[in-house]
């Protein structure tokens, strides 16, 4: 196998991510449904719609921020170079 942190299966991480990304879209989106259902039984314009869009989208990108955070702690633990490595970075010109 190669030399990857993650021994799993592949199809035991394609389940986990399918589950994250699943988690994060019904996140963004039941908010928004859950408004405009609540608009259409007190009659009220797109009020409450609105407001769980607003609520649904800021919950989903805090998700997606944990979940890149994570994920680049745990790539950092397990030996993989974060994207800005100490290779990347321009080195300082010597003084003539």
């Amino acid at each position: 196998m190669d030399d990857s942190p993650d021994q799993r299966p592949p199809l035991v991480v394609a389940a986990e991510w399918t589950s994250r990304v699943t988690t994060i879209s019904l996140e963004m989106v039941l908010p928004g449904l859950i408004g405009f259902w609540i608009d259409r039984q007190l009659g009220t314009v797109m009020v409450f719609l609105v407001l769980g869009v607003i609520v649904g989208m800021t919950a989903g990108m805090i998700h997606l921020v944990r979940l890149t955070s994570l994920n680049d702690t745990a790539g950092r633990r397990h030996g993989k170079p974060s994207r800005e490595s100490s290779e990347d970075r321009p080195k300082d010109k010597p003084e003539p």
